[in-house]
């Protein structure tokens, strides 16, 4: 008897985080996009895009494009000359040059501004780095608190970006910091054969390079009249943590309201999109925007789903400095509370003269974001379903 139960148990297991099943909760879809390495590099993350949405029977169409997005791989250059490989724990937005100054992580910070620290790998960083990893399916939320106080005094003073030299044993080996995304100082590793040629005063400039394109999904249901409304939600992540605050619970929201709207007449044409990329979305967000500008079909409003699924606090918006735009007049919108809409992807559309909002539903989860409380258990699945059954209601009449 124990052993059925055993082999039953191992099937159901096996058929939750193998397939999306039609009619799951949204929950236990967040739990399945939970059990994909999500990080842009990995081939888990090509495998749930391209697949996404193709075991749903669906009237509306279903495209898969592709963006390009930068590697953690970076072009080191010394002195306009010599290039080597370097390797940055989170993916560069830019590049970063000048002189280089070695020091160490105990010493006191001295005439570092435009310059590119050299710095040693910490034993925290290299225990971090060697840590068994195989029995946590969501991710870690890991940080080497100490180096990452030293970094951000780096900054302030003025300090261009560092690099980060190995173990002198580890010939091949890249050395690294387990840094906060806020940290906000650019860096990289590098290996024994690099660190020897940084000395004091050489120059040097840092460059990521272009990775192989990468897919997003898109799922059109077209409507009756010129209008358009795209609603976006992120579906990335990164080896740091489950990401399950920014993108698990809109993602799961989203194809929750897919099969829900799926076969319902609409005036509009609704644009429903998982975004891919290096953690934000940000790269295939900007790829579908351009993709609408040479199109010139920009459309009516864009929706984000943003840190959505938690139930902590009623829904709310948050719009360009609080703007009540005309949708929020209509409806059930009108009784949301409109708060400022910070920095993100959203801005690129916004500056099209695209209106642009996001909905969430709670005031404290944006700072536990990337933190030891961005966890799958912060999502409620009760919650979920409200949405969804609210988003429903309201593009069923556009």
């Amino acid at each position: 008897m124990n052993i059925m139960f055993s082999l039953l148990s191992v099937l159901y297991v096996v058929f939750l985080y193998v397939s999306p099943f039609t009619n799951a909760t949204p929950y236990e879809t967040a739990e399945y996009f939970a059990s994909f390495d999500r990080d842009v590099n990995s081939w888990e993350n090509v495998e749930l895009f391209e697949s996404l949405g193709t075991e749903l029977d669906l009237e509306m169409n279903r495209f898969v494009h592709y963006a390009s997005v930068p590697s953690h791989w970076t072009t080191l250059t010394i002195e306009d000359d010599e290039r080597f490989d370097g390797v940055s724990h989170f993916i560069l937005e830019a590049g970063f040059d000048g002189e280089v100054i070695q020091t160490d992580w105990n010493e006191p910070i001295d005439d570092v501004e435009g310059k590119v620290v050299v710095l040693p790998m910490t034993v925290k960083s290299l225990e971090l780095d060697g840590r068994d990893t195989s029995a946590d399916p969501y991710g870690e939320v890991l940080i080497d608190d100490e180096a990452n106080r030293h970094l951000l005094n780096l900054l302030e003073a003025g300090a261009e970006g560092y690099i980060v030299t190995p173990d002198e044993q580890e010939e091949a080996y890249y050395g690294t910091i387990y840094t906060s995304p806020r940290t906000r100082l650019p860096g990289i590793g590098v290996d024994v054969v690099t660190a020897d040629r940084l000395t004091d005063g050489t120059h040097v400039s840092v460059e990521p390079f272009v990775d192989d394109e990468v897919p997003y999904v898109e799922f059109i249901q077209p409507g009756k009249t010129d209008e358009e409304i795209v609603i976006l939600a992120r579906l990335d992540g990164t080896s740091y943590g489950d990401h399950a605050l920014w993108s698990l619970g809109g993602s799961s929201i989203l194809y929750a309201l897919i099969e829900q709207m799926d076969g319902i007449d609409t005036d509009a044409t609704i644009r429903y999109v998982f975004l891919n990329g290096s953690g934000g979305g940000y790269e295939t967000a900007m790829d579908y925007l351009e993709t609408a500008k040479q199109a010139e079909t920009l459309p009516s409003l864009v929706l984000s789903l943003d840190i959505l699924g938690t139930g902590e606090d009623a829904r709310f918006v948050r719009t360009k400095g609080m703007t009540r735009l005309p949708v929020l007049e209509q409806g059930s919108w009108s009784t949301l509370d409109v708060k400022p809409l910070g920095t993100s992807y959203l801005d690129e559309f916004h500056a099209e003269g695209v209106p642009v909002m996001s909905l969430s539903d709670s005031l404290t989860a944006e700072f536990d974001a990337l933190t030891e409380a961005d966890t799958i258990d912060r999502l409620s699945n009760e919650a979920m379903e409200d949405h969804v059954a609210w988003l429903t209601d309201w593009l069923a009449t556009q």
